[in-house]
């Protein structure tokens, strides 16, 4: 199912697909005055910002049911993201969207169309940078994916991509951004308000690359810990997010006809699972539990008993993940996401926030790298923005006041004189709290860190003999397709299954 909203741009689809092209003399001979037969740049530089967050598809399959209940935000007893259980919808789903045209399809194609031009560069350099969000969440969910062969269909007739090693997509996502960071230049034009997430503002655009570079860079941490250093140093040198105001926002807006109109995660829980409180997608124990343990005072922001209303954070209840079932109170009796917050079927999307920057580098800090600060001084930080950020979902649950935070900081403050491995658990779990349905960023966190400490499910029906997954499985269509591409990254990475781990996944 596509989301609504994709009508609203279907216009620009049209106009990028009905090029033409036509000797001299005959443009008007040749024209369709019914069609567009100009590429609409900036409306198709809109959709790519919008197919960046992911559509229906990922979100509720590889998103929501998948990765999202491996790391247990959420839980639906019995479902195989719980139970790690093999579902290939659920599994190939970020797969088969991030590579067709709703996905990087759209970005490839803006890019083929789009002349190379200083008029252009800015347009340019933002989808290199949105490339790499894509790219590093299909790589980490995967492993092995097609990447430089990635998108010649548009201009090489190439439909067959083979597979390259992730460190090589990491080398060159790193570069990538490193690049289109420097290159953009406040001096060119840019698109206007077709840009969703910062209206144009360059300076903004900038920050996103290097504070995206911090976290392509952090990933490397186990794997090439040299190469993680140098480019979160220089990441911060360059300049990354300072403010909940950088954050990375896709809004929509109802009431507004310029922005996209539905979440494709709020918008698909609430008409389709949700049912007034009877659903089967509940938060999960671990997560209720732990923000209740601490006093967090988020928790009447983030959920509320549906079936009542009560958002009361004592009153919230989380489904255990190996819980069979809701037992004799039923699935009304637990916890859901609040649909005045941050269900709202119009709930804004966050694709990076200042918050996970300040956890970023209160990791680093905590490792001895040179970025201009403590871990103290950016784990309070990335609390506190954390906290703040949650005002962008509306006014009909009280905001965290100073007060509310200073007490939470008093009572749970950061552990100075512990070990970097306690003080990393301590960053990394609030991190997992801040990444609430991001779940493919979420769970590439939990098996780079091994945080939050987590209770694996060792269930009848499971793949992987009671551990947490390392990976998903490829899209069916793959071994079918892509045979012989496929085997080969099979063969270099390893089986094509739920255990087995990925390059940068070292124990």
């Amino acid at each position: 199912m596509k989301n609504k909203y994709i009508k609203l741009f279907c216009t620009a689809i049209f106009a990028a697909v009905t090029l033409t092209s036509c000797d001299k003399g005959f443009e008007e001979l040749n024209q369709n005055p019914n069609t567009t037969t100009v590429p609409q740049l900036k409306s198709m530089f809109t959709l790519a910002e919008v197919y960046t967050n992911g559509q229906d598809y990922s979100n509720t399959r590889g998103n929501i049911i998948y990765a999202e209940q491996m790391i247990q935000h959420f839980v639906s007893p019995g479902s195989s993201g719980t139970i790690y259980s093999l579902n290939n919808a659920a599994s190939g789903a970020l797969f088969d969207e991030a590579y067709g045209k709703f996905g990087l399809g759209h970005i490839f194609q803006l890019m083929s169309v789009m002349p190379n031009t200083p008029e252009n560069s800015n347009m340019i350099q933002a989808c290199r940078i949105m490339k790499v969000i894509l790219f590093q969440k299909l790589t980490d969910t995967y492993g092995d994916v097609p990447y430089f062969d990635a998108g010649k269909g548009y201009t090489d007739k190439l439909f067959f991509p083979k597979y390259d090693t992730q460190q090589a997509i990491y080398n060159d996502m790193l570069k990538e951004l490193d690049e289109a960071g420097d290159a953009l230049d406040a001096a060119k034009p840019f698109v206007g308000n077709a840009d969703l997430y910062y209206k144009s503002d360059v300076t903004k655009w900038k920050k996103f690359a290097n504070s995206l570079m911090l976290r392509v860079a952090m990933r490397l941490s186990k794997i090439d810990p040299a190469k993680a250093k140098q480019f979160v140093e220089k990441a911060y040198a360059k300049g990354v997010f300072s403010a909940n105001d950088d954050s990375a926002v896709l809004n929509y807006d109802l009431a507004a006809s310029s922005n996209v109109t539905t979440n494709p995660i709020t918008s698909t829980w609430v008409v389709t699972n949700l049912d007034a409180g009877k659903g089967l997608t509940k938060f999960s124990k671990t997560f209720i539990d732990l923000l209740q343990n601490t006093n967090d005072p988020r928790l009447r922001i983030y959920a509320k008993i549906e079936a009542t209303g009560n958002n009361n954070p004592a009153s919230q209840k989380g489904v255990a993940p190996d819980a069979t079932g809701f037992g004799t109170g039923g699935a009304t009796s637990f916890s859901d996401p609040n649909t005045s917050t941050v269900l709202r079927i119009n709930a804004p999307a966050i694709i990076m926030s200042y918050a996970e920057i300040q956890f970023i580098l209160a990791e680093a800090a905590a490792k001895g790298w040179n970025v201009g600060g403590t871990a103290q001084k950016y784990y309070e930080g990335g609390v506190k923005a954390a906290m703040d950020i949650l005002k962008i979902f509306g006014d009909k649950v009280p905001a965290v006041t100073t007060t509310e935070y200073d007490a939470y900081m008093a009572a749970n403050p950061f552990k100075v004189a512990g070990t970097e491995a306690q003080k990393i658990e301590q960053i990394i779990t609030q991190k997992w709290i801040v990444l609430l349905f991001n779940g493919f960023e979420a769970f590439a966190e939990y098996r780079r860190t091994g945080y939050p400490a987590l209770v694996p499910v060792n269930a009848v029906g499971g793949e992987t003999q009671g551990t947490i997954p390392r990976r998903f499985i490829y899209s069916m269509s793959e071994p079918i397709s892509n045979t012989v591409n496929y085997q080969e990254a099979v063969k270099r990475q390893g089986p094509d299954l739920l255990t087995t781990r990925i390059w940068w996944d070292k124990q």
